[in-house]
């Protein structure tokens, strides 16, 4: 599964241990319903804008596909969807961390099992951004 449980704010200061520049930010991509972001779910929307915000506020950098592709990509589109699933898997090679919030949905698993195939450490979260 993930790393021993860590509380957020303790794994984001174990990645930035070490490191020569005191300003440094992993960068973590989140995990949320896709499918729920892309039918423009107002609640799910603003859940997982509050996780970003979460892992900015402690110090990381928010990699979330889900919030940035839609503004432009027509997710409908097979083509471009296909080519969005792509971009995704390439954003997900450049991060520290998986980071999965709430209860895993088919979609979110997709990146899930990406991540462990790409030995990307995964950490599991409640909704209300409580590790577990």
């Amino acid at each position: 599964m993930s790393e021993a449980i860590l509380e957020a704010p303790a794994a984001i200061q174990k990645l930035r241990e070490n490191r020569p520049n005191p300003h440094y930010r992993p960068l973590i991509f989140v995990v949320a319903p896709f499918t729920e972001v892309v039918k423009h779910n107002r609640q799910t929307l603003a859940e997982v804008r509050d996780y970003c915000h979460y892992i900015h506020e402690l110090g990381g950098i928010p990699i979330c596909p889900q919030l940035y592709f839609p503004q432009f990509v027509n997710l409908h589109n097979y083509h471009d969807f296909q080519v969005m699933n792509f971009i995704c898997i390439v954003l997900l090679t450049k991060c520290e961390e998986v980071w999965s919030f709430g209860e895993p949905t088919r979609d979110m698993n997709f990146f899930i099992k990406k991540a462990f195939k790409k030995d990307i450490p995964v950490r599991y979260f409640s909704s209300e951004m409580e590790a577990w």
